[in-house]
């Protein structure tokens, strides 16, 4: 069983999260892995709990 962890920041309502786990099971569906099969984690994560290159994500954008 494939597990599918996404991390993004907050914000997005829950359509928007309905369509995201949708088109990803959809993908695994296309290999023929049955869509039951798919389980996808979604998290969260504060821009100023995120970072590249050594700086905060809140610091950049």
């Amino acid at each position: 069983m494939p597990t599918v962890i996404v991390n993004m920041w907050p914000g997005r309502d829950d359509n928007a999260k309905r369509r995201i786990v949708e088109g990803i099971t959809k993908v695994f569906e296309n290999e023929k892995v049955p869509r039951d099969a798919v389980e996808i984690l979604l998290f969260e994560v504060p821009k100023n709990h995120w970072a590249s290159g050594g700086k905060l994500y809140s610091d950049q954008l």
